[in-house]
C-alpha cells in the first residue's frame, strides 16, 4: 500500500513538473529532483545558482546541501529564494536552513501579521565569514532541508546565490527591491578614518518600511515581526537616515536591513483593508514590491565639529562685546557730560518725527504755568491761582490750607492724603512725595554745589521761594493740625469716586493713570518676575527629568520613531541624537541673560538718580517700571531651556515645553506696551499668568482633541474673550459685567453709535476696531480650516496681536509729535530684517510631530550651514537675535520722552 502510495505521489508531482516549469524566472535550467521508491529521506548535493524543483509530502523530506569557500577578507553572504504555490496556511512547505552558528527557518506561504500570505520568500543567510575572524580558506557547508505535512505532494522551487557585492562602500549608492517576504540586508565597516558616518535610505515609491542598523552577529533580524528586536531602526515612506558613532557597534561593523511592511498603517496612522493574499495572486506581491537606494555616507570630521560649536557661541559672544562697548562709549560721554555741566538731551540725540509737539517740554511738572493742562486731572478739575495767590501774598503756608476738605499741593492742584500728611517744619526724604523739600535739595534745582546731585539740564526749571518758618493765620480759612488731618480726610474713597471720571476723559495723559504710590506699582510689577522663578522652576524639573527618560527610551529600544528629528542633519553627543537641535538653543539663554544686565542697568541707573533728588527722573518722562522687562528676560532664558529640552527628545507628547514660553514672552510683551502709558490700570502677575495658564491649557486641548465641537466651542469662548477685553481696553477698566450689562449696551448703541457722529475715543476706537477685525478673521479661519497644528495657531494670534498693537503705538507716537531717536529706528529696521528672516526658516519645516515619524521624514533636509545646523537651529539663532532687539526696542522706545512733562505725554 505504501508502494502504491509513493507511485502515485511521483505521477502527480512529474505532471506538475511539467505545469510549473514555463514560470521558472531565472535563465538557469531547472534540475528536476526525484525521489526514489520508498525513500522518504534523500539528500542532494546543491550548487550555487542551480534552480531545483521537487515535492514532498507528510513523511518525506528533501535536503539540500551546499558547500563555498570562506574568505574572511571579502565576506560574501548566501540567499535562498524558495517558492510554492500549492502550499496552504494549513499545509505549509517548512524551510530549515542550518549552519555551523545558527539554525535559519520559515514557511512558504509566509504569513504576515496573520493575514498576508506570501508564496515567494527569500532570506539572505547570516554570513560566517564576519563570525570567523582568522580563518580562512576553509570549507562552509548549508544544509537546506525542505519538508511539510501535507497528505499530498507539495511542489516547490529552490535557488542559492552566493552575493559578491554584500560589503557596502563608503559614498557609493546600492539599489535592490524588496518586499515582506524578501527582506534584503548588506553588510558595512567604517574605514579607519571616519569616527562618524551617515546612513541615507530612499525610495521612489511610498510604501510603508522599516530601515535597521544591526551590530554583526547571528541570526540577523529582518521580517516584519522581529526587526525591532535588536538594533537602530525607523519606518520611512521615500527617505529616512540614521547618523552612526563608531562607538555604536563593535569595530564600527554593521548590518543595513530594510524590509516592506505589509500594509501602510504603521507609516500613514490610517488602518487599510485588505483581502488576505492567495498564493496564486503574484499582482498582490508586486503590489508591495519596493526599490531602495541605500548609501553610506561621511559625517562631519571632530575640527569641524568642534568648529561649528564654537562659531555658534562666538555669534553671541559678540553681541556681549559689542553691547558693553557702547555702555563704555555712553558713560565716557555722560562723565565728560557731567564734567561740563551739560547733559545730553534726547532733543540733541536726533530722531524721526512727523509733526511738532503741541507743548513744550522744556517747563517742569510743577514749574508755575498760566495755562491749566485739560488733559491732566490736577489742572482740569481745580483751577486755584486766587486762592494761592492770596496765601502767598497774606503769608499764609501751603502746609496749613485746605480747600473742600483736602489740601493744596505747591502747584495748585488738589493733593492726595500722601501729599497733605507733609509736617511744616519736617522734610520729606521720599523723592516720590509731592510735598515740600528743602531748598538746597529740592528736586529738579540741583544747586551747583551739590556733589551727588544730577547734571544741571540746558534751561533748568525756575526755583520756587524759599517757604517762611511761620505766618500769621487768616480768620477766613480753617486750620487743621497734623493729627486731625488723617481723620478727616478720606482719600482713598476720594480716588475711587474719582476715577471714573479721570479714567474717562475724553483725552488722557500719562499723569492721569500715574497717580498711584511709585513704590507700590514697582512691587507690584516686581512680581512678575519673582513669580515667572517660580513657575519656572517648577515646571523646568519634571520637564528635564521627562525628556532625559525619553532620551534613554531611545537608546535603550533603538526606536527612532519615538522623537522627530531632522535626521538629515542629527549631530550626536554623548546620549543626544540631536546635540545641534539642543545647542543652537543657547542664543536665548545669552540673549536673555543680556537683556536682564541692560534693564539692571537701567534700573540701577534710575534710582541713583532718583535717591539724588532729579526731578526729571521722577516726575519726567514715562513712569520707570522694570519688573516686566525683567520677566521678559527670564522668560527669554527659559525659552532657551525649554526649547532645548523639548529637542532632545520632539514628539507629540511634549510639544508644549516648546511653546509655554513663547505665549509667555508674546503676553509679557503686549502687557509691557500696554504698561508704558498705562501704570495704574495694568494687570496684576497673578491675574496674568492665571491667564497664560488658562491659554496653554486650551492649546493642549486643542491639540489632542482638536474635534469640530472644540473648534465651535473654542470660536464661541474666543469672540467673548475679543468682546470682554475691546470693553476693558476702550473704557480703561471703568465697566462692569453683571444683569444690568445689557441694558447699559442698549444705552450706549442708542447714545453713542445712532446719535453720536464720532465715536468718544476715537484712537482707541480705530486701533480696537482693526483687531477685532483681525481677531474676528483669525477666529473664523480657524472654525472653517481646523488646522492641525492648534499650538501654532494659537501662538500667530499672539504674535499678530502684539505686532498689531506695537505698530498702533508707534504710529500714534509719531502722530503725537513725539520722536523716536534714530538708534532705536536703527533697532526697528534690523529686528524687521531678522524677523523677516528667520520666519523665513521657520516655515522651512524640516519635521512636523502633526504626522506619522515617516510622513515627518519626508521633510527631513541637509544641514544648510557648516554641515552642522539644519533650517531649523538657523531658526532658533534668527528668532533669539530678533527677539532681543525686539525687546531692546521696547526699552528705548519712549527715550525721547524722559525730559516731557507727564501731563504733557499722552495715553494711546
Amino acid at each position: 500500500m505504501a508502494t502504491f502510495v509513493v507511485l502515485v505521489a511521483a505521477i502527480l508531482t512529474a505532471i506538475s513538473t511539467v505545469e510549473t516549469s514555463g514560470g521558472v524566472s531565472s535563465g538557469a535550467r531547472p534540475a528536476r529532483v526525484r525521489r526514489q521508491t520508498g525513500e522518504l529521506r534523500q539528500e542532494i548535493p546543491a550548487e550555487f545558482t542551480q534552480i531545483y524543483q521537487g515535492s514532498v509530502f507528510n513523511g518525506t523530506e528533501d535536503i539540500y546541501r551546499y558547500t563555498y569557500m570562506q574568505n574572511e577578507s571579502s565576506p560574501r553572504a548566501i540567499r535562498v529564494e524558495v517558492k510554492s504555490e500549492g502550499a496552504t496556511e494549513d499545509y505549509p512547505l517548512l524551510f530549515v536552513v542550518r549552519q555551523q552558528r545558527g539554525i535559519l527557518s520559515w514557511q512558504v506561504p509566509l504569513m504576515i501579521r496573520g493575514i498576508y500570505g506570501y508564496d515567494k520568500v527569500s532570506r539572505t543567510l547570516c554570513p560566517m565569514d564576519h563570525l570567523q575572524v582568522g580563518v580562512k580558506d576553509e570549507k562552509e557547508t548549508v544544509y537546506l532541508e525542505v519538508s511539510a505535512a501535507s497528505p499530498t505532494a507539495l511542489n516547490y522551487r529552490v535557488n542559492a546565490t552566493i552575493l559578491t557585492d554584500f560589503i557596502l562602500s563608503t559614498g557609493q549608492p546600492r539599489n535592490f527591491l524588496v518586499s515582506p517576504s524578501q527582506p534584503q540586508y548588506y553588510a558595512y565597516k567604517m574605514p579607519p578614518d571616519l569616527d562618524m558616518v551617515v546612513v541615507k535610505v530612499s525610495s521612489p515609491n511610498s510604501l510603508c518600511a522599516v530601515f535597521s542598523l544591526q551590530p554583526i552577529k547571528c541570526p540577523v533580524y529582518d521580517l516584519d515581526r522581529n526587526i525591532e528586536f535588536v538594533g537602530i531602526y525607523q519606518t520611512f515612506m521615500k527617505k529616512a537616515a540614521i547618523t552612526v558613532q563608531r562607538s555604536y557597534f563593535p569595530n564600527g561593523e554593521f548590518y543595513v536591513v530594510v524590509v516592506v511592511k505589509a500594509t501602510d498603517a504603521d507609516c500613514t496612522g490610517e488602518m487599510e483593508t485588505i483581502q488576505p493574499a492567495y498564493p496564486s495572486e503574484e499582482a498582490f506581491e508586486m503590489r508591495r514590491v519596493k526599490e531602495v537606494n541605500v548609501v553610506v555616507g561621511p559625517s562631519i570630521t571632530d575640527s569641524q565639529y568642534v568648529t561649528a560649536v564654537f562659531v555658534g557661541i562666538l555669534v553671541f559672544v559678540l553681541f556681549y562685546v559689542v553691547t558693553f562697548m557702547v555702555l563704555f562709549i555712553q558713560w565716557i560721554r555722560q562723565r565728560n557730560a557731567e564734567l561740563e555741566g551739560l547733559a545730553p538731551r534726547p532733543e540733541e540725540q536726533g530722531g524721526f518725527q512727523i509733526t511738532q509737539p503741541a507743548s513744550n517740554a522744556e517747563a517742569p511738572i510743577n514749574a508755575q504755568r498760566t495755562e491749566p493742562n485739560y488733559g491732566a486731572t490736577g489742572w482740569d478739575r481745580v483751577k486755584m491761582p486766587s486762592v494761592l495767590d492770596t496765601a502767598f501774598t497774606d503769608g499764609l503756608s501751603l502746609n496749613h490750607i485746605t480747600i473742600l476738605g483736602k489740601k493744596l499741593s505747591n502747584n495748585g492742584s488738589v493733593s492726595s492724603q500722601k501729599e497733605a500728611n507733609i509736617s511744616p517744619n519736617k522734610p520729606t526724604t521720599d523723592p516720590y512725595t509731592m510735598g515740600e523739600q528743602p531748598a538746597e535739595t529740592k528736586p529738579g534745582i540741583p544747586p551747583t554745589d551739590q556733589p551727588n546731585g544730577p547734571p544741571i539740564p540746558p534751561n533748568p526749571p525756575p526755583p520756587r521761594p524759599a517757604q517762611p518758618k511761620s505766618y500769621p493765620k487768616p480768620p477766613m480759612v480753617h486750620t487743621l493740625s497734623d493729627s486731625s488731618m488723617e481723620d478727616d480726610i478720606d482719600m482713598l474713597d476720594d480716588a475711587d469716586e474719582d476715577k471714573d471720571i479721570y479714567r474717562t476723559k475724553t483725552f488722557l495723559y500719562v499723569a492721569d493713570l500715574a497717580r498711584k504710590d511709585h513704590r507700590h506699582l514697582s512691587q507690584k510689577y516686581n512680581l512678575y518676575s519673582w513669580n515667572l522663578l517660580t513657575i519656572s522652576v517648577f515646571y523646568a524639573l519634571p520637564v528635564i527629568q521627562l525628556v532625559i527618560t525619553y532620551q534613554k527610551m531611545l537608546n535603550t529600544t533603538g526606536n527612532e520613531d519615538i522623537c522627530y528629528y531632522n535626521f538629515f542633519c542629527a549631530q550626536p553627543a554623548g546620549d543626544l541624537t540631536a546635540f545641534n537641535n539642543v545647542y543652537s538653543n543657547i542664543g536665548y539663554i545669552m540673549l536673555g541673560v543680556l537683556i536682564l544686565i541692560l534693564v539692571y542697568r537701567r534700573d540701577y541707573t534710575h534710582q541713583k538718580k532718583v535717591d539724588a533728588g532729579d526731578r526729571y527722573a521722577i516726575d519726567y518722562g514715562i513712569p520707570k517700571h522694570f519688573g516686566l522687562f525683567y520677566a521678559i528676560g527670564i522668560a527669554l532664558v527659559m525659552e532657551g531651556v525649554m526649547s532645548g529640552c523639548y529637542h532632545v527628545c520632539p514628539n507629540y507628547s511634549n510639544f508644549q515645553f516648546d511653546t509655554s514660553f513663547m505665549y509667555i514672552i508674546g503676553g509679557l510683551g503686549m502687557l509691557k506696551l500696554y504698561q508704558t502709558r498705562h501704570p495704574d490700570i495694568n494687570a496684576n502677575a497673578y491675574a496674568a499668568y492665571a491667564s497664560l495658564a488658562i491659554v496653554i491649557f486650551v492649546a493642549v486641548i486643542g491639540v489632542v482633541f482638536g474635534t469640530p465641537y472644540f473648534w465651535a466651542i473654542f470660536t464661541i469662548v474666543y469672540v467673548l474673550a475679543i468682546l470682554a477685553l475691546t470693553a476693558q481696553v476702550y473704557y480703561m477698566g471703568r465697566w462692569r459685567l453683571d444683569m444690568g450689562i445689557f441694558h447699559r449696551m442698549y444705552l450706549l448703541i442708542r447714545t453713542d453709535c445712532l446719535q453720536c457722529s464720532k465715536p468718544m475715543y476715537w484712537d482707541r476706537f480705530v486701533l480696537l476696531l482693526v483687531g477685532n477685525i483681525i481677531n474676528w478673521s483669525l477666529a473664523l479661519f480657524g472654525a472653517v480650516a481646523q488646522p492641525d497644528d492648534f499650538a501654532s495657531f494659537m501662538l500667530a494670534i499672539f504674535i499678530i496681536n502684539f505686532l498689531l498693537y506695537f505698530v498702533f503705538y508707534i504710529v500714534m507716537k509719531l502722530r503725537s509729535g513725539e520722536r523716536i531717536l534714530w538708534v532705536t529706528v536703527g533697532l526697528i529696521i534690523i529686528t524687521l530684517i531678522c524677523w523677516t528672516l528667520a520666519l523665513s526658516f521657520f516655515f522651512k519645516g524640516v519635521t512636523t510631530w502633526e504626522k506619522t515619524p515617516a510622513q515627518s521624514r519626508l521633510d527631513n533636509k541637509d544641514c544648510v550651514l557648516m554641515g552642522f545646523y539644519d533650517d531649523h537651529d538657523i531658526w532658533h539663532f534668527m528668532s533669539a537675535i530678533s527677539m532681543f532687539c525686539s525687546f531692546l526696542v521696547l526699552l528705548m522706545l519712549d527715550d525721547d520722552l524722559d525730559y516731557t512733562p507727564r501731563d504733557k505725554i499722552p495715553v494711546f
